[in-house]
């Protein structure tokens, strides 16, 4: 979680625990307590050095007790892997003990469920925090969860209606911070929506309210999401003041991310050396991701710069990092599907039993009736092959009749013309021994132009390969059902994407990240386009329209090749890739 956010949590957290301080609950607990949101590992140990004294204590104190092992876990970025004990604590506090926790259990039973990858029920547990709750700071903190949960399900209204209903109690509330967040979130999603106008007004306001409460850092920080923006619309001299300004006052946390927006600057306005300085200065940056673009960038200067050696060297340095990155992900996403393993087998298990008894008895039923059916095929198939030998044996009757008339036709015809026979066999081996010459030439021919033919069907064949692999697998069956179902593409759908392509066409994503920077709509209309699926499935798959999809996919080509032509150049340079 970026720094700012976990502020931003943590203000509006300790307005959920310090609503709540009963008298009758244990001193060290309530210590413990106000350590999650400080010093969250302080406060894990703190629990399990009290995790003796549990055994004996009342239950509410232990129910108490459980629910901050679960708040300190979660502030100390420990990733949960089961919901068994929240939902414990959920029904407990649902009864009626202690009412005042139930929006803390909510809202970290939904926070548990967003680990487990199971964002229906996340978002099911923050809107019942929200029934439960009616603290303001409960409210904005839990709106904010939401919105955060439709961005990446890529439900942007939704989630922007969530960051609006989370700064409007941020403004009730007057915490400037969370403000200051809410209206960044809001402009971000604008502008994945390239909603630039929208983007640029709730920055802009973001900057204002920051330099109006003195805060240098988030100052700072707006500046340069304001300068990412400017350089994006093309405006480089506005961008080059917003980012001067940023470095004056963004925060360490934040100072490479504002790195790269300068670079980038100093990239498009020509200024590659001063580029060259702030990608290696990202290189310093323990995070992956700050590396990579590091590494692209340098690699891009090193190939403007006719530097061969340097750009192998920086892609090479680029392909490396980005495989590790690649390979974390994976782990971790191997992690949660294994957390996720024990809650889906429950719930496929309780499906299963429902439906056995009636499973059963159709399955007995059906198997009268195939039997009904076997045997009736069986009888037909004897009657039909034990009339099919009888016309077999009359036609065989009839044929060699046939064929002994036509032998004695054929010794007639031969003796009355044998001398024009032995002519006619002398003319033939002539004619024979002339051609001999040419059917080798002509072997020799065909011989050359097979070994061409071969090549070209070798190329076309793993070209064939690769398109039947992306056909017929599963996961176009599931896109094409979503297209029919006029469902859009989930988080999962395009990791599964991802997948597919790296292992038919590995090479295709890094060389498609290559081309230039992409937004994440731009991104996913570019993976469909590979697989093969056309402009109407995607616009059903991304919640577009069919001119918007167009208008995308001709922008690509104008920013990667810079020809503005017809859209369906950009698709055959993907399917080069």
């Amino acid at each position: 979680m970026p720094k700012w956010s976990f502020i931003a949590l943590l203000t509006c957290l300790i307005g959920i625990s310090s609503c709540h301080r009963p008298a009758n609950y244990p001193a060290e607990l309530l210590s413990a307590d106000s350590l999650c949101f400080v010093d969250p590992k302080s406060a894990l140990t703190l629990l399990q050095h009290l995790e003796p004294q549990m055994s004996e204590a009342p239950k509410a104190t232990k129910m108490y007790y459980e629910l901050l092992c679960i708040k300190a876990a979660d502030k100390a970025y420990i990733t949960h892997t089961s919901d068994s004990l929240i939902l414990s604590l959920v029904d407990y506090y649902e009864k009626g003990d202690d009412p005042e926790l139930l929006p803390q259990a909510y809202y970290y039973a939904g926070r548990v469920y967003r680990d487990l990858n199971d964002a229906p029920q996340a978002l099911t547990y923050f809107q019942k925090g929200l029934a439960a709750s009616d603290k303001e700071q409960v409210s904005s903190v839990l709106y904010a969860q939401m919105g955060e949960i439709y961005f990446y399900q890529s439900l942007y209204p939704e989630a922007l209606q969530m960051y609006t209903e989370a700064y409007k109690q941020d403004a009730v509330n007057k915490d400037t911070l969370g403000m200051l967040l809410d209206l960044r979130d809001m402009a971000f999603t604008h502008r994945t929506l390239q909603q630039a106008d929208s983007a640029f007004y709730y920055l802009n306001q973001a900057k204002h309210l920051a330099e109006q409460y003195g805060d240098d850092e988030m100052r700072g920080l707006m500046a340069s999401q304001l300068a990412g923006l400017y350089n994006q619309q093309g405006d480089y001299e506005e961008a080059s003041r917003q980012i001067e300004q940023a470095l004056r006052y963004i925060g360490e946390a934040d100072k490479y991310s504002a790195y790269d927006v300068y670079a980038n600057i100093l990239l498009n306005k020509g200024e590659l050396k001063d580029a060259r300085n702030y990608y290696e200065k990202m290189l310093e940056a323990e995070e992956a991701p700050v590396r990579l673009d590091a590494y692209n960038g340098l690699a891009t200067i090193a190939a403007m710069n006719h530097q061969a050696d340097d750009y192998l060297r920086y892609f090479e340095l680029y392909k490396a990092c980005s495989d590790s990155i690649r390979r974390t992900n994976a782990t971790e996403s191997v992690s949660r599907m294994n957390a996720m393993y024990d809650y889906q087998l429950r719930e496929k298990e309780n499906i299963r039993l429902q439906k056995q008894n009636e499973q059963h008895r159709q399955l007995l039923q059906w198997i009268g009736f195939i039997a009904s059916i076997l045997l009736l095929l069986l009888i037909i198939y004897i009657q039909h092959n034990r009339r099919k030998r009888l016309r077999m044996k009359h036609n065989l009757e009839k044929l060699q009749l046939l064929q002994e008339e036509q032998y004695k036709q054929s010794e007639a015809f031969i003796e009355a013309n044998k001398e024009k026979i032995a002519q006619l066999q002398t003319q033939l081996d002539e004619a024979n021994q002339e051609n001999e010459g040419l059917a080798e030439q002509m072997e020799r021919q065909k011989e050359q132009l097979k070994n061409a033919n071969l090549v070209a069907e070798i190329k076309q064949e793993e070209r064939k390969q690769a398109e039947t692999l992306i056909r017929e697998s599963a996961l176009m069956r599931h896109l094409e059902q979503r297209i029919q179902n006029e469902e859009h593409l989930s988080a999962k759908d395009i990791k599964e994407i991802e997948k597919l392509l790296d292992g038919v066409c590995p090479e295709f994503r890094p060389h498609l990240r290559g081309l230039g920077d992409m937004n994440p709509l731009e991104y996913q209309v570019s993976l469909l386009l590979k697989l093969g699926i056309p402009p109407a499935g995607i616009s059903t798959l991304v919640l577009r329209d069919k001119s918007t999809v167009s208008a995308i996919r001709r922008r690509l080509l104008k920013k990667i090749t810079g020809r503005d032509d017809i859209p369906s150049e950009w698709d055959s340079i993907v399917q080069s890739l």
